[in-house]
Parts: C-alpha cells; sequence; structure tokens
C-alpha cells in the first residue's frame, strides 16, 4: 500500500492507494492531517515536503481548494479503480458530458486533476483524447447562463429593506449587502473579513483591506473603498451586536447570530453569505442570484457609469479584463462605435 495525499479546502487529505502511482483507487480512509506536515508522494518516486505542500496549498484559494477536492473525489468515483490517464480521463469526462454536465463542470475537473499532477510532480494526464471530447462538448452545448446580477441600485434597495426589519439579524446583513456591492467582494473574502480591516476616513467613508485573496495569493492585500451610507450600516450592526474588547481589531466583522439576538464569536460560513445574498435578491423581486450576483452587478454598475475596462477589472481585482468584460457586455454595447459615431446624440 501507498500513502498519498491531495490538497483540499480543510489541508491535506491522506488517502490510500492500492499501488503507487496515478491509480485513484482502493481509498480506505479519508481524514485531514493535523496541519500542514504531510508529505506528497509522487508517482515519480520523489517526495514533496511539507514546505513545498504548504506552498502549493496558499498558491490558489481556499474556496478554489475546496471545488477541485469535490472534484476530484467525483473523478475517484468514475473511475472505478482506473489509472487516472489521458484515455479513462476522456471516458469520464465523455459520461459527465452525457449526464449533463456544463463547460464550468467540465472544466473544473480538468484543472483540479492537473492540479494534482503538478503538486505530485507527474507528467499531465490531459492529453488529446480529453482535448477532443473537451472541444465536441464546447461546439454541442451552449455557454453557461449567467447567474442574475444585483446592480448598486439594487444592492441599495435589498440593504434597506433588510435593515427595516429592525433586528439585529437584518442590521447585519444590510452591512453585508452593502460591503459586498461597494468592495466588490467574492463571498471567501467576506468570511475572512476581520473588525480591524475597517479604517474609518475623516469624510465619513471608510477603507476596507482585503489581506488575500483569489488574485492575491501572496498575501499583498489591496485597499478598497467603501462609501458612507456602507460605512453607516457596519458601525450600525457593530453597535447593535455590541462589540468589545479584542472583538474590536480581532474578532471576524461578520458574524453568527445565536438565539436571544446575540452575535456569537464565530464568522459566517460562506454558504450562509450566500444564502443571505440569495434570499435578500428574492426580496426585490431578484431570483437566480448567487454569492456572486453583487459582483456581477457592481461591474455592470461601474461601465454603465462610464468607467473604463481597466478601472472596472481593477475594482473587482480580476487578473484579467475577460470576465469584467463578459459581464458587462450589454453596458459596453452601448459606449460602442457605433452607439458614439453614428448616434451621437442618442
Amino acid at each position: 500500500m501507498c500513502v498519498g495525499s491531495y490538497i483540499s479546502g480543510n489541508g491535506i487529505y491522506q488517502k490510500l492507494y492500492s499501488a503507487p502511482g496515478d491509480r485513484m483507487s482502493g481509498v480506505s480512509a479519508v481524514a485531514p492531517t493535523s496541519g500542514m506536515s504531510a508529505i506528497l508522494e509522487g508517482s515519480h518516486g520523489g517526495m514533496l515536503s511539507a514546505a513545498g505542500t504548504a506552498a502549493a496549498e496558499n498558491a490558489i484559494s481556499s474556496e478554489t481548494l475546496r471545488a477541485y477536492d469535490r472534484a476530484l473525489r467525483q473523478v475517484t468515483e468514475l473511475l472505478a479503480g482506473r489509472l487516472m490517464e489521458d484515455e479513462n480521463l476522456s471516458e469520464v469526462l465523455s459520461e459527465m458530458a452525457a449526464d449533463g454536465a456544463g463547460r464550468a463542470k467540465l472544466g473544473q475537473i480538468v484543472a483540479a486533476v492537473r492540479f494534482r499532477a503538478r503538486l505530485a510532480g507527474r507528467s499531465d494526464p490531459v492529453g488529446p483524447s480529453c482535448d477532443a471530447v473537451l472541444k465536441a462538448h464546447r461546439r454541442a452545448t451552449p455557454p453557461s447562463r449567467q447567474v442574475a446580477a444585483v446592480d448598486w441600485d439594487q444592492a441599495d434597495a435589498a440593504a434597506a429593506l433588510a435593515a427595516s426589519a429592525g433586528d439585529l439579524r437584518g442590521l447585519r446583513n444590510a452591512a453585508i449587502i452593502a460591503t459586498m456591492s461597494d468592495a466588490m467582494l467574492r463571498v471567501g473574502e467576506v468570511t475572512a473579513l476581520k473588525v480591524g480591516d475597517i479604517d474609518h476616513r475623516r469624510d465619513g467613508a471608510a477603507t476596507l483591506t482585503i489581506r488575500r485573496s483569489k488574485t492575491d495569493q501572496y498575501g499583498d492585500g489591496a485597499a478598497l473603498y467603501l462609501g458612507i451610507p456602507t460605512t453607516l450600516r457596519i458601525q450600525t450592526w457593530m453597535e447593535a451586536a455590541d462589540f468589545a474588547g479584542t472583538d474590536m481589531t480581532d474578532g471576524p466583522l461578520f458574524r453568527r447570530i445565536l438565539r436571544g439576538e446575540h452575535a456569537s464569536a464565530e464568522p459566517l460560513s460562506p454558504r450562509s453569505i450566500r444564502e443571505i445574498v440569495r434570499s435578500a435578491a428574492a426580496a426585490v423581486g431578484i431570483d437566480g442570484a448567487s454569492g456572486h450576483s453583487l459582483r456581477i452587478g457592481s461591474a455592470m454598475s461601474l461601465v454603465r457609469a462610464g468607467a473604463p475596462l481597466i478601472e472596472t477589472q481593477q475594482a473587482g481585482r480580476w487578473a484579467s479584463p475577460v470576465m469584467p468584460a463578459h459581464y458587462a457586455r450589454n453596458e459596453m454595447v452601448a459606449r460602442g462605435a457605433v452607439a458614439r459615431l453614428r448616434y451621437p446624440t442618442a
């Protein structure tokens, strides 16, 4: 038996393989190891140190790690003991496509498999057979439908409606909606926020520090602007929650609420954040919202207000302009060459 491991959102999960190499079968135990002390054995017989494994884990976000974890579990089940190589993987992808998997799902599977191979020092198992399946699938299926967007006006309405409940939960949810809209936050960034990440400005606005994000894995940090209304919503939530002592600097900003209208010391989970956004959007008539909806809507609002694509990319901290251009494509049409030059007064 050979002990192998791969990264998951909770650290490294050790797995027992039936033989050395790329065979992801014979899994008899799955348990999180303590810390990052485990060593991953690759098919080439080499060893990746704990430091190397920790560096690999920090190279991508915790949300992505959890997604890779789920993807690898699914691949393991579908491979049913076969080697993780191009031909077998292509059959798995074909089976998933036949079952209705979309482009994004198949892409996530491929990315997870490649990440695992790189981590183990192995050659890329995704080859010509997988490429052929992916190309055929792209031709046969339409692009994934974009999730519902929540723009600035809609976010303001959702936050106001949440706050109107007058209870602690409503004040917290209003602050979350406003903060995510202003700072274009990802769900994982919201759960990681600390009270001390808010720096109040003289004009009543605030600067929000994001210490690490999906596109900032080295922890350089980012400073983001929060408007006066959003800052007031955060202050109102904190005062109602009665933060005190070390909670004023080191505690999580957005927390679970216990019975009796008491804020706990525990941060909200990513699932809870997504549900808060979904429910708040539904309350103002927006169906199909997700944790990404406020980010998408803010990108659309920025472009609609006249922000160049590069500024929108910077505001949302995207690695390239591809995604903001995709999200705001309808808004960009109205500012394109035909709209500006043929109909300059429209």
